[in-house]
């Protein structure tokens, strides 16, 4: 099978699994807020910046690097010999991070987090690094070799098993009229990724074995390490300023006059209802990017130049039609989606304040990626870095004086710059094209002919005799069913030009 048609199939495959995944995951989330509250959620958000700080740690840097290797790789043993050094530093790494956590908890909690609540959430969530380090390297090795179903398997089953785990949880807790804490969703995300571990190892036991020589594990490792202590160093340092990032924004909200608990529902809110919405059509760039990344590595090693130019420009083109076009449908959608689907007003606020973050977000997913393959590593890094300090910045400056808003604003200038310096980047290396017309103006017509057929639906409907949420519903379902209708007939019929010239 050709490259290309490799790439192709492996992100259809990859993002029919996180679409499904990312669906999932959203029911997951509505389920969740209603059973333990916006400020229940604002709590078990905090635990996930030291959580992911943790993950960093553990296995950051391998898990790109052994996708990178294994994509160059030509020989079987050598592959497998990459996914078992992998796994040696990975679990190692998360033991220790692990133990750390589980018994440093408290402090962690009162002195970093400042907020004690979360000492049991982040003892027992300690358990699930180990299992995520090692879903990580067997999908790096899959995806290095450019085998997507089990990375896709795996992560729908995690979804499943959370989502169907937090609702016997929910039904158990309301049979019995227990209340309902936090606790019950870290207790979720434990069963969901051992079940996740166990599908790994059940995949890895198909695979067919090779002896594994002390002397080509040590050579392995350390071609690993070669890499990935540099991107290791590199996400630590990322997900430092982002856990501080995190831990910061409840405590900058209470200095702009809000009280505590209303901070934690905000916190809620933003990071638990209205970024998972936004950031929910990026699975779609991820895949893309994920399978970019090996793609890009191996055709840099053969100096394949017109290749990597070409993916380069249609995965920019693609991630930038379609970050506008979720400005337009956020935009449309973001009181449905907040006030109907969560039940939260402010969180429809905060959706059509934060679509206009769509296309520097995708965008800066895809551009990272195209870095990592081409080996500038330290370039994305430095931008991330910037992209990070403007968002602290905005946090410790706006937010008290002008709320949430701040930050906001905040996000939106972070993923801007970032992307331009991604773009400007590799705008330097590779000389890809960027055609305004076919990039933005083209999509902003399509986007504003789709919301208009959507208001169209919309206002016909209102004749009708059907009140209230019912109405809500049906206007919502059927002007997205034309909305994106529209916006899919212009989208195919710019494929089939591209495809024709």
């Amino acid at each position: 099978m050709s490259v290309k048609k490799q790439i192709i199939k492996g992100t259809i495959v990859l993002t029919i699994a996180t679409l499904t995944s990312r669906v999932l995951g959203f029911l997951y989330r509505i389920f969740l807020s209603n059973l333990i509250g916006a400020k229940g959620m604002g709590i078990f958000q905090l635990i996930f910046p030291v959580l992911g700080f943790c993950i960093a740690v553990s296995c950051g840097g391998i898990q790109i690097a052994v996708s990178r290797f294994v994509a160059e790789s030509k020989s079987k043993a050598n592959r497998f010999m990459l996914l078992i050094s992998s796994l040696v530093m990975s679990l190692g790494l998360s033991a220790i991070t692990m133990l750390v956590l589980y018994f440093y908890a408290q402090p962690i909690s009162v002195y970093i987090i400042k907020n004690a609540e979360c000492y049991e959430l982040l003892k027992y969530a300690s358990v699930t690094i180990p299992l995520a380090s090692f879903h990580a390297c067997i999908a790096g090795f899959y995806l290095g070799m450019k085998r997507t179903f089990v990375p896709a398997v795996s992560s729908i089953l995690e979804q499943i098993v959370k989502v169907a785990a937090i609702f016997i949880f929910g039904i158990v807790c309301a049979g019995n009229h227990i209340e309902a804490t936090p606790m019950l969703a870290v207790y979720s995300m434990i069963i969901s990724e051992c079940f996740g571990a166990l599908f790994c190892i059940i995949a890895l036991s198909g695979e067919k074995g090779y002896s594994i020589k002390v002397n080509q594990l040590f050579s392995s490792m350390k071609k690993l390490f070669s890499v990935s202590y540099i991107l290791t160093i590199n996400k630590i340092m990322i997900t430092f300023l982002q856990c501080f990032e995190a831990i910061l924004v409840p405590i900058v909200l209470v200095k702009s006059g809000l009280s505590s608990d209303t901070a934690l529902s905000l916190y809620g809110i933003l990071t638990g209802m209205a970024l998972p919405v936004i950031s929910f059509p990026s699975a779609i760039n991820s895949s893309v990017s994920t399978m970019i990344l090996p793609a890009i590595a191996g055709a840099n090693t053969s100096g394949n130049r017109l290749q990597i130019r070409k993916t380069t420009e249609i995965s920019i083109w693609f991630s930038t039609i379609m970050g506008i076009f979720f400005i337009g449908f956020f935009l449309y959608f973001g009181d449905f989606i907040g006030g109907t689907v969560f039940g939260h007003s402010q969180a429809g606020d905060y959706i059509k304040i934060l679509a206009w973050l769509c296309p520097f977000m995708y965008l800066s997913i895809t551009m990272g990626s195209i870095l990592h393959g081409l080996g500038h590593t330290n370039a994305a890094f430095v931008h991330n870095v910037i992209g990070t300090l403007i968002r602290l910045g905005c946090l410790w400056f706006l937010v008290p004086k002008v709320g949430i808003v701040g930050y906001l604003w905040g996000l939106l200038g972070s993923d801007l710059i970032t992307t331009l310096l991604h773009g400007r980047y590799i705008k330097k290396d590779i000389n890809f094209s960027f055609d305004c017309m076919d990039n933005i103006i083209f999509p902003v017509i399509w986007v504003a002919c789709s919301i208009s057929a959507g208001w169209l639906v919309k206002y016909i409907l209102s004749f009708a005799a059907i009140q209230g949420r019912l109405f809500s519903f049906i206007s919502s379902g059927i002007s997205g069913i034309v909305l994106i209708g529209v916006f899919l007939y212009f989208l195919l019929r710019r494929l089939k030009e591209l495809k024709a010239g």
